[in-house]
């Protein structure tokens, strides 16, 4: 059997109340020639039942539920990547939905850029109920335009400070480039892997941007960043990527100082006492040399963009 242009994972773990808005915006997507492997990373809610329906369904080539809760989201994503035989992989995040044409046009860009590892669309913020929300993380103005930057520029400029690629949904990339991977440090975190494993690709080749918002990225409490953010734990993960990106040369000086001041302001938003924020500024020190002055200089950073903003 020849193998399909592109492998569709849908990971799921308790989101049976957006399971078949989501199988459904793939199924009836206008690009046909993919395989969809169905994941559950042992669900306590109906998802299980609703993913039996659907694993008959002549599209899916694997149903893989776990037994065992895995711990972590990118721990899904590489079980479903061992699957995939596609030559592109569209990660489609089961609390997510999208339009039609979402496939059809990134797999058209990625087929016309051999260099590029990935490309990606803009994403329409939606609630729990599948409302449209105002707040916006493309920012820039929907054009309907292709861009595409070279991996330098893009680990540089817009990667560096914040993963600008902030939705696994709203992404197709090529299989080849996590087939190269031999650093898997990203298997490790629950919350910002995905940051890390779109720099590890990035490395490899080019990106395309495709400004049109394609994909619908659900907003709720239940999501694995809300709950890290309120842990801590996503703090220390952005620590251990701002210490690679350091590393490797790609912010400037000056992104360094701003990444510092950022972490600094998050260190001290922790519901901390005291004594144990004084502990965690001194390990946040140590770990990427970052201070008060840096702080200082971060926020008076934004309210300066601010204020340029407003008189624009």
């Amino acid at each position: 059997m020849d193998a399909p242009l592109v492998s569709v994972i849908v990971p799921n773990y308790n989101y049976a109340r957006y399971l078949e808005e989501r199988l459904e915006s793939i199924l009836t997507q206008r690009f046909q020639d993919f395989e969809l492997i169905l994941l559950d990373d042992c669900s306590t809610d109906e998802s299980r039942s609703i993913l039996e329906r659907y694993a008959t369904h002549p599209k899916v080539s694997h149903y893989v539920p776990n037994e065992h809760n895995s711990g972590s989201p990118f721990t899904q994503w590489e079980r479903g990547l061992a699957l995939a035989r596609g030559r592109y992989v569209w990660i489609a995040e089961s609390d997510d939905s999208c339009t039609p044409e979402l496939l059809e046009r990134l797999v058209a860009a990625l087929e016309a850029r051999p260099d590029a590892v990935l490309a990606y669309c803009g994403s329409l913020q939606v609630d729990e109920q599948g409302a449209a929300l105002a707040r916006d993380y493309d920012r820039w103005q929907e054009d309907q335009q292709l861009y595409a930057y070279s991996s330098a520029y893009y680990l540089r400029h817009r990667l560096s400070r914040e993963n600008s690629i902030y939705n696994a949904s709203m992404v197709v990339f090529r299989r080849e480039a996590w087939l190269r991977l031999e650093d898997k440090a990203y298997l490790g975190m629950r919350s910002c892997g995905d940051w890390l494993f779109w720099i590890k690709l990035v490395e490899q080749g080019a990106v395309l941007e495709l400004r049109s918002k394609l994909n619908r990225f659900r907003q709720h409490t239940q999501r694995v960043t809300v709950r890290s953010d309120q842990s801590g734990a996503r703090l220390s993960e952005h620590v251990a990527i701002t210490r690679y990106l350091n590393a490797h040369g790609y912010p400037s000086r000056w992104e360094q100082r701003l990444r510092r001041g950022h972490l600094y302001k998050q260190t001290l938003r922790l519901n901390r006492d005291k004594s144990s924020r004084t502990h965690a500024l001194q390990e946040l020190h140590r770990a990427i040399g970052a201070t008060r002055a840096d702080y200082i200089l971060e926020r008076i950073y934004k309210v300066m963009r601010e204020l340029v903003g407003k008189k624009g």
